[in-house]
């Protein structure tokens, strides 16, 4: 089934009249990428990645992405995709039907409100007693609300001092809609730091001459997870060592405090390591705990 989803995607991307290559400099995937997409080899990057190349695939040539993305899951599993979301439309419309049915002999219930005497001193003695009820109320919510407000107040100004920053990994859709941006705003020769932690002493840069995605953990900390795109590099720092996972790894170069270590990577093959702060590169069998 996957290889009919292909050849649909090919047969549509024919038709509008866009090749390869035009893909690729629309949304800065590697050429690569694409031409296993067209061919049906979806095993290239983990599932994450080929959705979010398959949704700017979808886009360029004109499919509605998210509909894609669908067909491509049911096309994995080995069934008949316009099968699957045909019988979903079906169901879809039953649904609906009878939402529409059920609307349509329901009656709303009438509610009739208690008629009040204003002559009954009863009553009238309630409705002041719920007044005061809710005047309690209001006062207390107020003074809580004042009270919410002077802690935080404090909070903020008097216990929270610290000048840590905390870097939150970016989602996969954000980066490959970004990805123009990030082309520009990370040149091999340019690199820009992705965090600034003063108090560490190592400092790893990433050099990348293919399309590779990357998961790191500064020491035992928060991952971070961004894709390089050729000839791009991102920097990051640590205090004791850094433990990574990189996809396409044969185009990887790493430099630890400026100083490039041996690292050798395959291309289309990923590579699990750890440095530590004297250097030295230790290979892994199994991906790193993420730390989060």
């Amino acid at each position: 089934m996957l290889d009919k989803f292909a050849e649909e995607l090919r047969e549509q991307r024919e038709k509008s009249g866009i090749t390869i290559q035009q893909i690729a400099s629309k949304t800065r995937i590697d050429k690569k990428f694409l031409e296993a997409i067209d061919r049906g080899n979806f095993s290239f990057l983990p599932e994450l990645y080929v959705k979010a190349f398959l949704k700017e695939y979808a886009r360029v040539i004109g499919l509605d992405e998210d509909e894609t993305v669908k067909k491509f899951l049911i096309a994995r599993e080995g069934k008949d995709y316009n099968e699957v979301l045909e019988q979903g439309k079906i169901e879809e419309e039953k649904t609906k039907e009878q939402k529409k049915t059920e609307t349509a002999y329901s009656k709303p219930a009438i509610k009739s409100s208690p008629v009040k005497s204003y002559f009954d001193d009863s009553l009238n003695k309630k409705d002041q007693d719920d007044s005061d009820s809710d005047k309690t109320r209001l006062m207390y919510a107020a003074i809580a609300g004042i009270s919410v407000l002077v802690f935080a107040v404090l909070y903020l100004f008097v216990f929270n001092k610290s000048d840590e920053i905390i870097v939150e990994e970016t989602p996969i859709e954000e980066i490959v809609t970004d990805n123009a941006q990030r082309f520009e705003e990370v040149p091999l020769n340019n690199s820009e730091e992705d965090m600034n932690m003063p108090y560490d002493s190592l400092s790893l840069e990433i050099f990348s001459s293919e399309t590779s995605w990357v998961n790191i953990i500064p020491d035992k900390g928060k991952a971070v997870e961004f894709i390089l795109y050729p000839n791009s590099a991102r920097k990051l720092t640590a205090q004791n060592s850094f433990t990574a996972t990189v996809g396409n790894s044969g185009g990887i170069i790493l430099k630890l405090n400026n100083k490039q270590i041996e690292f050798s990577g395959r291309s289309k093959s990923v590579k699990h390591f750890r440095i530590d702060k004297t250097g030295k590169l230790e290979y892994l069998n199994t991906p790193p705990n993420t730390g989060q």
